[in-house]
């Protein structure tokens, strides 16, 4: 196989093995999903941040973001504070409660089980191969 076809295959199946091993829906904490804890995160590393700004960071609609933020804010790890010099504006910040929940989170971007079961699945030569094409993989792009 040449270079641009296995980049191009790599490319190709990449998005199908992200969402079928992808564990952003399950808890990574206490009810807390990989979403959430991103929602945390951001807000942590920037600041206070308005939904149009959180959902802009997320890459998300700012109607996924405004669904995602009242879920968390529901579990009193947000709140939303209206801006003093401009009563319109309402920032999102990160309660105490949402700074241990961050802190206690570890979120997964793959899912363990089932990442688990289908490599039990492969011969140890098909194990071998993928571990040792990931690694080249990540090693060929390093600066």
């Amino acid at each position: 196989m040449e270079e641009a076809e296995a980049a191009r295959e790599v490319a190709r199946l990449y998005p199908a093995i992200y969402r079928r091993f992808k564990a952003s829906r399950r808890p990574v904490a206490a009810g807390l999903t990989a979403r959430m804890h991103a929602v945390l995160a951001h807000l942590l590393a920037a600041g206070p941040l308005t939904l149009s700004e959180l959902a802009e960071h997320l890459h998300l609609s700012k109607a996924a973001t405004t669904e995602l933020v009242n879920r968390v804010e529901e579990r009193g790890l947000v709140a939303r504070i209206r801006d003093e010099r401009d009563r319109r504006r309402v920032f999102v910040w990160v309660t105490d409660d949402g700074r241990a929940a961050a802190a206690a989170a570890s979120p997964r971007v793959l899912e363990d089980d089932l990442l688990a079961r289908a490599v039990r699945k492969m011969t140890p030569r098909e194990r071998e191969g993928l571990v040792t094409g990931l690694k080249a993989l990540l090693r060929e792009d390093e600066p």
